[in-house]
């Protein structure tokens, strides 16, 4: 009897502070509401929002509280309410930085968790109802964390949104997302902003979907090929490229991701027409000028070691008319001045082979010959001239500039010129 007693006693032990914890831990998720309604009442009072995060949080320490669907629905409504009241600060206060958006998707999970555990129609309502409010609350954050270019939490933040829908949908509930085309737009923008985050995987993935979805957006197609490429996805980067400029074929910025890409293959025959399409739609692009103009450069040395001089000579002057309607455009271009005067150096140079086999010719012909060939290299060195000065005018301390010049004067057999060049050159530092 004494021992049914103590056994008794510590039955009802056990069950006083159960309900003692139950009891704090209903105290604590009332006064995390009371903190959160101080602070929606007075945005300035942060000690407000911080005691409804810490309440909520100690809340569900309580074994008790964390199986209630109720006690989740509470924390799904304190912690969006706590991103909403900070994004409407933000309206009224364009300097507030808001420090707590993560809430909106801990809130999210709170409702999607409260629907899992949710027996009572009421308490379904009301997991039901809040999805929905954070699905507003998340469009909102996201758009508010992409701006501010952290972009990884706007990832997280448009996916959380992703995943409300698909829970709505999973229980035949309407979304925000089924109006007009929202989902294939929100599908299109998580995609984009995976790919600023670096979540190339997940960017192919939402893009897709946008596209199955119906979304008539050239950037689909210009990110699964960035996407893909960066995952060494070779092959499926450039069908997609394909697939997109065939779609869009007027899109300049899927044109110049051909562009660059068969500029990094070296695959320069391929890069003409694209660059012709590219200038005819931008008329004023100077760096496709010079693009262009650097690809014709590239195949005249080409044909030159292959032995084709007129073809050669036929890149060569429309290198030079490339980079000519960008000095026409922009005269003082570094870039494009430095280009044509070492598309003429170059070609000067391309005499130094016969210059030296006609130098073992001694006749009166041979030396002729000689004397053709070296003015025709130094024709090409004298044009190269004023370009290269005209890039040290520009820039004093470059290195390149000044070997050219350097060269040039010492073929001018100007040897006080060169050595000055030169000792420049030596002043550089490393």
């Amino acid at each position: 009897m004494q021992s049914m007693k103590r056994t008794l006693l510590v039955l009802l032990a056990m069950i006083s502070v159960s309900a003692m914890t139950f009891a704090q831990g209903s105290k604590s998720l009332k006064a995390a509401s009371k903190a959160l309604s101080a602070f929606t009442s007075d945005f300035s009072n942060k000690a407000a929002l911080e005691e409804a995060r810490m309440k909520i949080d100690e809340a569900f320490q309580d074994e008790s509280v964390a199986s209630s669907a109720k006690s989740w629905n509470t924390r799904g409504e304190i912690l969006v309410s706590i991103a909403d009241a900070q994004m409407k600060q933000k309206l009224l206060d364009a300097s507030f930085v808001p420090s707590d958006l993560g809430t909106a998707i801990e809130g999210a999970n709170a409702y999607k968790k409260a629907l899992e555990l949710a027996t009572k129609k009421g308490d379904k309502k009301n997991a039901i109802s809040g999805l929905k409010g954070s699905e507003n609350v998340l469009a909102g954050v996201a758009v508010e964390q992409y701006n501010a270019e952290d972009y990884l939490a706007a990832f997280n933040s448009f996916q959380a949104e992703l995943d409300v829908y698909d829970a709505l949908k999973a229980i035949g509930e309407p979304s925000r997302l089924d109006e007009g085309n929202n989902l294939t737009d929100k599908y299109l923008f998580a995609g984009l902003t995976g790919y600023y985050a670096q979540k190339y995987e997940s960017t192919i993935d939402l893009l897709l979907k946008a596209k199955e979805t119906g979304s008539a957006d050239p950037n689909v197609y210009q990110f699964l090929y960035e996407a893909n490429d960066k995952l060494g996805n070779e092959e499926k980067a450039l069908e997609y490229l394909s697939a997109g400029r065939a779609a869009y074929p007027e899109d300049s910025g899927l044109l110049f991701s051909e562009i660059n890409y068969y500029l990094t293959k070296g695959e320069l025959e391929k890069m003409i027409g694209n660059l012709e399409a590219a200038l005819a739609q931008e008329p004023d692009n100077i760096s496709v000028m010079a693009t262009l103009g650097q690809v014709f450069d590239q195949l005249a040395t080409k044909m030159t070691s292959e032995g084709e001089p007129e073809k050669s000579t036929e890149y060569f002057n429309s290198a030079l008319s490339n980079y000519t309607m960008a000095l026409e455009k922009e005269p003082d271009n570094f870039d494009v001045n430095y280009s044509v005067g070492a598309l003429y150096y170059n070609k000067a140079a391309s005499f130094s082979d016969a210059l030296n086999e006609a130098a073992n010719d001694l006749s009166a012909a041979g030396t002729k010959n000689y004397d053709s060939i070296k003015d025709e290299m130094s024709g090409y060195f004298e044009q190269a001239l004023p370009y290269f000065l005209k890039c040290d005018e520009l820039d004093s301390t470059s290195k390149n500039t000044l070997i050219a010049l350097k060269e040039i004067y010492v073929r001018k057999d100007m040897f006080d010129k060169s050595n000055e060049y030169k000792d420049r050159l030596e002043s550089l530092p490393e």
